[in-house]
Formats: C-alpha cells, structure tokens, sequence
C-alpha cells in the first residue's frame, strides 16, 4: 500500500517512473504483508508498458516471483506467461 502511495506521489510531482520505479514497486507487491499482490503487480506491469516504458530482467524477476508466492497458491501458469513474453522481448534470464 505504502509504495503505492509513494509512487502516485511522485506521478503527482511530474516525476516520470522509469524501469527501475516499475521495478522496485512490483518487487514491494510480492513482499505485501499477508502475501503477494500479485494481481496489482500485473497491473503495474501492464501500466508500465502501456506507458512505453520497457521491462528488464529486475521487472520479470519480481512479477514472476509474486505470481509463485501468490496466496492460496502459485500463479505458475500466469509466470510462465510472462517467462515466455520475457523471452519474446529478447530479455536475458538470470
């Protein structure tokens, strides 16, 4: 919720986020208390591009690693979605 907030502040100051912004908010989804958000992580990432704003190896880490620590269960499928739009994209693994 926190990073949220701070992230709209910024929008509100003319900051413009850029891949790490994205980055570091997707990463706080994953770590919410009472489980990953992994929902409003995608959303995000969905903002993120919408915006032309291009995702690194850092942004498909994190919104991969919160669909695999997803409430109720791993989002696996959904993960390997996104492994295969990483791998479209020409954007190396680690």
């Amino acid at each position: 919720e926190r990073a949220l907030e701070v992230f709209n502040e910024m929008k509100r100051k003319g900051v413009q986020p850029n891949t790490v912004t994205f980055s570091a908010l997707i990463s706080a989804m994953e770590k919410a208390p009472g489980g990953s958000q992994w929902e409003k992580a995608l959303e995000v990432f969905g903002g993120m591009k919408r915006r032309g704003v291009e995702p690194d190896t850092v942004t498909f880490n994190a919104l991969i690693s919160a669909m695999e620590k997803a409430p109720g269960g791993s989002q696996w499928e959904r993960a390997l979605e996104v492994f295969e739009e990483m791998e479209r994209k020409g954007v190396q693994p680690n």
